[in-house]
């Protein structure tokens, strides 16, 4: 029985010291994946909590990059996070 006891305490003392270290990578991949993406004109204003006429003002000016997607306008969530904190 202490044989077991043994190696269960092992094997939850290696896990312990693993899990942290695979936590913050599996977060950094998931918010590097969620910055790159591409986001609708309405979707980047309830992101910003404006309206979408000032999306396309700030697009229009030039203060907010965009791409086209065919015949829509997308955003991609690093430029427009990166906005609305300046």
């Amino acid at each position: 029985m202490a044989l077991t006891l043994d190696i269960a305490s092992d094997v939850r003392a290696a896990v312990a010291s693993v899990v942290p270290d695979l936590r913050a990578a599996v977060v950094e991949a998931v918010r590097t994946a969620m910055m790159d993406r591409l986001v609708t004109v309405e979707e980047a204003a309830s992101i910003a909590a404006c309206s979408t006429g000032a999306i396309r003002k700030r697009i229009a000016r030039g203060t907010l990059p965009a791409v086209r997607v065919g015949r829509t306008v997308r955003v991609r969530t690093s430029d427009l996070l990166g906005e609305v904190r300046r």
